[in-house]
């Protein structure tokens, strides 16, 4: 039995779907009512230890998606504090596996936990140096997670990029409401950095693989061959028929306006969104394809394309229809 914690969000849900397909039992943990069809369902709060415990009962694999995200609820002061309940559901999670001993811990980090890319694409061996408090967050759980290796418990981790894939808004949503309705796109910089993302699909086949086979390490995960922000952007507002045009902003004015917006508690992003932005941010994937046999199998285009029509869809009482010609392109 296999269980996924955060099971009625965007990657649960998906996961779940997946396990399913593949003919294994999951037990879904959430702290709402059951949006998802796992093979059995548990309400409980990873705050409290006891439904950890509970949740862990007769489990062989525990893959932990469950987390405060930059989309959850947020308050705009006081971060540090809301991303420690990360740090804290980890440890009462970890903890209760190790005593229920299940065998193997699949962990989904973020790739903010390695702040400022170099100009190259980062590998797993490259050093941590996250910028914000979601970030530290999640490395300070990769560590509690980490310590139950010694004690018997194969751990893998997966660093996937930004997750995205149908019902996916959070920062997502001022974008696709300017798409929609035809208003200029603010890019940060020349337009010709990399914004590598990572399909909720994709991510979820990752750990289908790992279930299959356990192995004590560390992953990135993310899109094959991410194109320039420009091209990106430019293609789906194609597919959109959208008006809207690019418009770049100088880098080093865009980041100090921003900063002065945050100041004034008036900023679209928080500060590590926006220090990140205009960099070139691509995940060398190639040590999951190598030792998972995973491939992504989604563009970035047809990622954005996805969330971008089941935004629309929710806008409309009616099914979106695509633009006449469009194909999804394989990665």
């Amino acid at each position: 039995m296999i269980l996924v914690t955060g099971a009625g969000g965007l990657l649960g849900r998906e996961l779940i779907r997946q396990l399913s397909e593949a003919g294994l039992s999951s037990r879904g943990l959430d702290h709402r009512k059951p949006t998802y069809s796992a093979t059995e369902s548990i309400v409980g709060d990873l705050l409290r230890p006891d439904d950890c415990r509970i949740a862990c009962h007769g489990i062989s694999t525990v893959v932990h998606t469950a987390a405060r995200h930059h989309h959850s609820p947020m308050p705009r002061w006081g971060r540090e504090q809301f991303f420690d309940a990360n740090v804290e559901m980890t440890h009462n999670l970890v903890r209760a596996a190790e005593k229920a001993g299940v065998r193997h811990f699949i962990y989904i980090s973020t790739d903010m936990v390695y702040g400022i890319p170099p100009k190259r694409p980062l590998t797993e061996v490259d050093v941590p140096a996250p910028l914000g408090p979601y970030g530290r967050s999640k490395q300070s759980s990769e560590r509690t997670c980490l310590i139950a290796r010694p004690h018997g418990m194969c751990v893998t981790i997966f660093r996937p990029r930004l997750l995205i894939g149908p019902g996916r808004l959070g920062v997502l949503q001022r974008l696709f409401d300017r798409i929609r309705l035809g208003q200029a796109i603010p890019v940060l910089g020349s337009g010709l950095h990399r914004y590598q993302m990572a399909s909720v699909s994709d991510v979820a086949a990752a750990c289908i693989l790992a279930v299959k086979n356990p192995l004590d390490e560390i992953f990135n995960l993310g899109s094959a061959d991410p194109p320039p922000v420009r091209t990106l952007l430019s293609q789906l507002c194609r597919r959109a028929n959208s008006t809207s045009k690019l418009r770049f902003l100088p880098f080093s004015i865009a980041r100090a306006a921003l900063w002065g917006l945050h100041a004034a508690r008036l900023a679209p992003l928080v500060p590590e969104q926006f220090l990140a932005a205009g960099v070139d941010f691509v995940l060398d994937t190639t040590k999951a394809q190598t030792l998972l046999g995973w491939q992504p199998r989604l563009t970035d285009v047809d990622m954005l394309w996805s969330a971008y029509e089941s935004y629309v869809a929710t806008l409309s009482s009616g099914p979106y229809t695509a633009p006449q010609g469009f194909r999804p392109t394989a990665a």
